[in-house]
C-alpha cells in the first residue's frame, strides 16, 4: 500500500487565517490538486527526501483522467470535514462546500453545481481547474444539473465526459434510466424532463440497492422486500426539513435500513451490536465465524450501494443533495487504494482467494469506479429537488 503521510498538510492547508476570506473555486482546485498529486514541496518539504515517497506522474494522471473518476474524488474531498470551525449540530467541522458556500449561497441549496477538470498545461504538467455553473448557467443550459447534461448527452458527446457531471458513467446511467422506462407497462407523462428523470431514478434505486446488498434472495423475498426499501426512502423526501442544517444522521437512516433487511435474514447481526464493535472483535470474528463473515460483507456491500445508487445519483447527477465525511482517515485510506491502482495500470496484484476467505469486498475497493463510493456521516436533500 503506498505511503501518504499528509497529517503535516491537513493541518497546515486548513489552519484558519486571522482575517478570514473564504477561497474562490480556483483555491479549492489548487488546494484539491496539492493533494491529489501529492506536491509535497508546497507543504512539507521534508517528505521529498522520503525514499518511501510515491507521488503520481504524468503517466498516472493521464490514466486517471481517462478513467472519467475525477469528480468522485473530488465529491468526497469538498465534503470531508477539512475544517477545523463549523456550527452545526451533526458534526464537528466544515467541509471546502460549506466554505465556498460563503461566497456563492445557491451551492448551499443546490442551484449552482460544481465540478473539476484535468487540464494539461503547455509544459506538459497537468493542473486541475474549477467548472463551476451559477444558476443562471444552468438555466441557459437546460434548466437544471441533469437537464443541461441531458443537452449536452445529446449534442453528440457520447464516450465522453459531459458538462455538468463530468463523470465516467452518466451516459449509462441515463440509458438504464431510458431502457428502464421503455420497458415499463405504461407511458408516463412527467411534463418536464427533471420530473422524468428524476421519478425514473427513484424508481430504480430501491431495487439497485437490494441486489448489490451482498443479500442472497429468492424471487418471492426481492418482491417483499423493495417495496419496503422504496417506502423508506420515500418517507426521506417527505420527512425533509429546509434549514441549511437540517441533515439526516446516517447511523440512524442505516439502522433502519439494516432493519428491513434483516426481514428476510433472521441472521444477520443486530445493527447497534456491529457499529458498536471495535476493529480487534470484528477481525477475530471474521476469522472464526462464517455468520458474522456474511453479515460483515452486506453491511459492508449496502452502505456502498445505497452511496452509489441513491446518494450519488442525486448529488452528482442532478445536483440535489449534500453529503459530509468526517473522517479524513478514510479518505486518505481511499486515495492510497486509488494511487496503487493507479500505479498498476488499473490492474493491481491481488491474492483474490485470500481476499474472499477474509472480506469478500475487493471488487469495489479495487475498482477506481467504486472506490470512492462510502456512506457519509449525514447527508440532506437540497431546494432543487422539490417542487418550488
Amino acid at each position: 500500500m503506498p505511503r501518504l503521510n499528509f497529517n503535516h498538510y491537513l493541518t497546515m492547508a486548513y489552519t484558519k487565517r486571522e482575517e478570514f476570506f473564504a477561497r474562490n473555486e480556483y483555491e479549492m482546485c489548487e488546494m484539491f490538486s496539492d493533494l491529489l498529486f501529492m506536491k509535497t514541496e508546497k507543504f512539507a518539504p521534508s517528505l521529498n527526501d522520503d525514499p518511501d515517497r510515491i507521488d503520481l506522474n504524468n503517466e498516472d494522471i493521464a490514466l486517471l483522467d481517462k478513467t472519467g473518476v475525477l469528480n468522485r474524488i473530488f465529491r468526497k474531498w469538498m465534503g470531508t470535514t477539512w475544517l477545523n470551525d463549523g456550527n452545526s449540530k451533526h458534526f464537528a467541522g466544515a467541509t471546502p462546500r460549506q466554505e465556498l458556500s460563503v461566497l456563492y449561497p445557491d451551492l448551499e441549496i443546490g442551484r449552482d453545481f460544481i465540478s473539476a477538470k484535468l487540464e494539461r498545461n503547455k509544459d506538459g504538467s497537468w493542473a486541475i481547474v474549477p467548472a463551476y455553473f451559477s444558476k443562471k448557467a444552468l438555466k441557459d443550459g437546460g434548466g437544471s444539473a441533469i437537464e443541461m447534461g441531458l443537452k449536452n448527452l445529446k449534442k453528440g458527446g457520447q464516450g465522453g465526459l459531459i458538462e455538468p457531471q463530468l463523470d465516467c458513467e452518466f451516459e449509462a446511467f441515463i440509458g438504464l434510466l431510458e431502457l428502464m422506462e421503455k420497458s415499463g407497462r405504461s407511458k408516463i407523462d412527467y411534463g418536464d424532463e427533471f420530473t422524468r428523470y428524476i421519478s425514473l431514478a427513484l424508481t430504480a434505486a430501491p431495487a439497485h440497492i437490494i441486489l448489490n446488498s451482498g443479500l442472497k434472495l429468492g424471487e418471492n423475498e426481492f418482491m417483499k422486500i423493495v417495496p419496503e426499501v422504496s417506502n423508506y426512502l420515500n418517507w426521506l423526501f417527505t420527512n425533509q426539513k429546509k434549514d441549511n442544517d437540517d441533515f439526516f444522521d446516517f447511523d440512524d437512516i442505516f439502522k433502519e435500513l439494516w432493519g428491513i433487511l434483516r426481514i428476510t435474514n433472521k441472521n444477520l447481526g443486530a445493527y447497534r451490536e456491529i457499529a458498536a464493535m471495535d476493529d480487534k472483535t470484528k477481525t477475530k470474528l471474521l476469522r472464526q465465524s462464517a455468520a458474522f463473515k456474511e453479515t460483515a460483507e452486506i453491511f459492508y456491500r449496502t452502505g456502498i450501494a445505497f452511496d452509489r445508487y441513491f446518494l450519488f445519483p442525486l448529488d452528482r447527477y442532478f445536483g440535489g443533495v449534500e453529503c459530509v465525511w468526517t473522517s479524513k482517515e478514510t479518505f486518505m485510506n481511499q486515495m492510497g487504494f486509488t494511487v496503487d491502482i493507479l500505479k498498476s495500470n488499473l490492474d493491481p496484484k491481488r491474492d483474490l482467494k485470500k481476499e474472499k476467505a477474509y472480506l469478500d469486498i475487493g471488487d469495489t475497493l479495487f475498482d477506481l469506479r467504486y472506490n470512492w463510493f462510502a456512506p457519509p456521516t449525514a447527508f440532506r436533500f437540497l431546494e432543487v429537488l422539490y417542487e418550488e
